[in-house]
């Protein structure tokens, strides 16, 4: 008979049941009551003495039954023989708690009646692999101790075949509710200063399991739809959490404890970093993870909906290893930052650090600016650059993935990478006590990557370059990349990494707070981050973005006066790689013409230019008014020039 067959009843048939068979319905139900996951054998003894009573109560009533609706009711008996059997929770072992031996709050394939897609993954599990991956893993005494999370009736069946003596038990997982979406963990803005209300993020249940269990080995599968935004999936996170719960909580000082992840992408590498895994066949991925650090990382928020780093902590954590810590930023294909640089390792200084700071340099950076970046207490490392695979030859971003190098500096730690388009204002140097990736919000879930905390491991870099060609960045650089390969990342408050923009929807009140926050004496904001048209690019006069219509968000004169009250600081000889180019001037004359033609209700077009620089001039060429002759001629390439951050570049997109 098959399973079909027992629900292919027909009204007529329902009709013709006699109503003293009220009895044999309510034994069914009673039966349902008593039926507790337990051992598959006991159940099975339990379903043979309800039989029996079932026989026992229709021969009792036999003569009154008509012949039709006896064998209905022999049916219906059978039918529910063989659905309690079919779903018989076998996974779970005598030695379970009742309190955590429910079909439905084990996983998506143990209660139809509460299926979640969500939790699906529908990976067909080379077990050979696993047996590969797991054939050097052996208990400290007894048996094995496995916990599984995320298995099916038929997988549950695998483990038990390929691992007959080791003691399997079930994780226990309710799932999220459907309420807790990603945009919820990971929010483009939360109250940051408690003005109106506290942040605090969704909860997602905690696993549960047998009290007591010391797992040598905790075993999850993970849903991975590549169709859609698989590494920002909410069940996927929650999976993966859970499992290294169970980890942290089956810590012993005898043994390690492994971790097994199944499946076919790969897990979030900040809460498993690479440099932990112990064995990888295929989809199998075996992780030793360090404990102590696993705990510290699962104190942390779920996501960017509360910050990880306190805003107005009375007091600061700092790390102890100094010496394995450094600040670091990257410069490559161009010198037009060796000033913003210089200006930047001065400001970290002036707020106090004494970390170490490097800054990585392909061989487009001359020998006398990486002498100026010595001077300024940057320790100077050559490195080859990473093409975009996806970026136009000469775009903007064609070699923006070189920063992905900052994950080979493995002699240290911690690294706090800063842009060189900022200043330190006050020390962060309590960053190096959080953990990869730590990073302000940018927009919608996505963190800005002018500051993070990165934990540099050549692994890690090598999984940065395996996904180059598979993974699209959604802004075309380096941070749209990022964002693809972390995303559970950390929030850290906005004045630790400040951006000098004016949004569209911003009041003037909020306007004129931005104002007082870059001029503040002495400063409130951690670090401010100059987009736009940079200072060093500018007369120090003014904003020059005031004069650029595309530029205007970005201007500030006070956020400009404090950029150059840091210059101002600068040794002698450091302040002649902020000269500006015979090229910029006219570009910022070009501006000015053009603000004034406008006619900017601002006026700073009007303002009179008395920065000395300008009568400096550091080329062979010098005249500047010659140029503006010609300026924004079709070049002799048959390109119309393009003025993107104070150069003249050709086919190039502005970079804020």
């Amino acid at each position: 008979m098959s399973v079909d067959s027992c629900v292919d009843f027909r009204p007529d048939d329902a009709s013709r049941i006699d109503t003293r068979t009220a009895n044999v319905a309510l034994s069914l139900n009673s039966l349902e009551q008593r039926h507790r996951p337990v051992a598959i054998l006991p159940q099975r003894i339990k379903v043979l003495k309800e039989v029996g009573k079932f026989n026992l109560l229709i021969v009792e009533k036999g003569p009154s039954f008509k012949s039709r609706s006896l064998k209905l009711v022999l049916l219906t008996i059978v039918c529910g023989m063989i659905l309690t059997l079919i779903y018989a929770p076998t996974v779970y072992n005598d030695r379970q708690p009742r309190s955590s031996s429910r079909f439905g709050e084990v996983g998506w394939i143990w209660d139809r009646t509460k299926f979640d897609p969500r939790y699906v993954s529908s990976l067909d599990i080379q077990w050979n692999d696993i047996s590969k991956a797991l054939e050097n893993l052996h208990p400290a005494k007894g048996k094995l101790e496995i916990g599984l999370l995320n298995f099916n009736f038929t997988e549950f069946g695998h483990w038990k075949q390929m691992y007959p003596n080791t003691d399997l038990s079930v994780i226990r997982l309710d799932r999220a509710e459907k309420s807790v979406t990603w945009a919820k963990l990971y929010p483009e803005w939360i109250d940051e200063e408690e003005e109106t209300k506290i942040p605090a993020c969704p909860s997602l249940p905690e696993p549960e399991f047998r009290l007591g269990s010391q797992f040598d080995l905790i075993v999850v599968k993970l849903p991975c739809s590549k169709s859609g935004s698989w590494s920002r999936d909410v069940a996927r996170l929650h999976l993966q959490l859970s499992a290294a719960k169970v980890a942290v909580a089956s810590s012993r000082s005898t043994s390690p404890v492994h971790v097994l992840v199944v499946t076919d992408c790969f897990p979030i590498p900040n809460l498993f970093p690479c440099k932990y895994l112990a064995r990888r066949e295929g989809n199998a991925w075996l992780y030793k993870p360090d404990l102590s650090t696993l705990r510290e990382k699962l104190r942390l928020p779920v996501g960017s909906c509360e910050l990880a780093v306190p805003l107005k902590a009375k007091a600061r954590l700092y790390s102890v290893r100094r010496r394995r810590e450094a600040y670091a930023t990257i410069l490559h294909s161009a010198d037009a930052y060796v000033c913003g640089a210089i200006a930047a390792a001065q400001s970290i200084r002036q707020a106090g650090s004494r970390r170490d700071l490097v800054i990585l340099v392909d061989e487009s950076i001359s020998g006398e600016h990486r002498a100026g970046l010595e001077s300024a207490g940057w320790k100077v490392r050559t490195i080859r650059r990473i093409r975009n695979p996806k970026a136009r030859q000469d775009a903007y971003n064609e070699w923006n993935y070189s920063k992905f190098r900052l994950w080979q500096l493995t002699d240290y730690d911690k690294v706090v990478f800063v842009d060189a388009d900022l200043l330190v204002l006050r020390s962060v140097d309590f960053l190096f006590a959080a953990p990869e990736i730590s990073a302000t919000g940018n927009n919608a879930s996505l963190f800005n990557s002018g500051v993070m905390v990165i934990e540099p491991s050549n692994c890690t870099f090598g999984l940065l370059m395996e996904h180059v060609h598979e993974i699209t960045s959604y802004n075309g650089g380096d941070q749209g990349y990022l964002n693809e390969i972390f995303t559970w990342w950390h929030r850290i408050p906005r004045r630790m990494n400040f951006l000098k923009h004016f949004w569209e929807g911003d009041s003037e009140a909020a306007k004129a707070q931005k104002t007082r926050l870059f001029a503040a004496e002495p400063p409130v904001l951690y670090v401010l981050h100059y987009l736009g048209m940079k200072p060093w690019l500018c007369f120090r006069d003014y904003d020059c973005n005031w004069n650029a219509d595309i530029y205007r968000q970005f201007a500030s004169d006070a956020a400009h006066a404090r950029w150059w009250r840091v210059h101002d600081g600068m040794p002698e000889n450091l302040r002649k790689f902020c000269f500006l180019s015979t090229r910029q001037k006219a570009a910022l004359e070009w501006d000015r013409r053009q603000a004034e033609q406008a006619n900017f209700s601002d006026g700073h077009w009007r303002r009179s230019i008395r920065d000395p620089r300008r009568g400096v001039c550091v080329e062979k060429f010098c005249s500047w008014e010659s140029m503006l002759l010609h300026w924004g001629e079709t070049n002799w390439t048959g390109a119309s020039t393009v003025q993107v951050q104070g150069q003249v570049q050709v086919q190039a997109n502005p970079s804020l």
